[in-house]
């Protein structure tokens, strides 16, 4: 599946805890100089996103498997 940038989704971390975060990045948007060209070959990542964690706010490069799409659950009212 492909993010887009600013979509909400949900972070695992390797432990199996699950943070909401948003996607500030993408990989094929970081050819334009955010990151150091050997560091991308070095490192196996798809997406730059913005946790959120206890009140706190972290970015980290982290790979497709790791993340999905948060569902928005929408309540729909039954006609009288």
């Amino acid at each position: 599946m492909n993010f887009e940038k600013g979509q909400d989704i949900s972070y695992t971390t390797l432990s199996g805890r699950s943070y909401r975060a948003i996607v500030l990045e993408r990989k094929l948007d970081f050819k334009k100089g955010l990151i150091k060209k050997s560091a991308m070959k070095e490192m196996t990542f798809h997406y730059l996103i913005e946790v959120f964690r206890n009140d706190l706010r972290e970015q980290i490069l982290c790979s497709e498997e790791q993340i999905k799409l948060l569902e928005e659950k929408v309540s729909i009212k039954k006609a009288a």
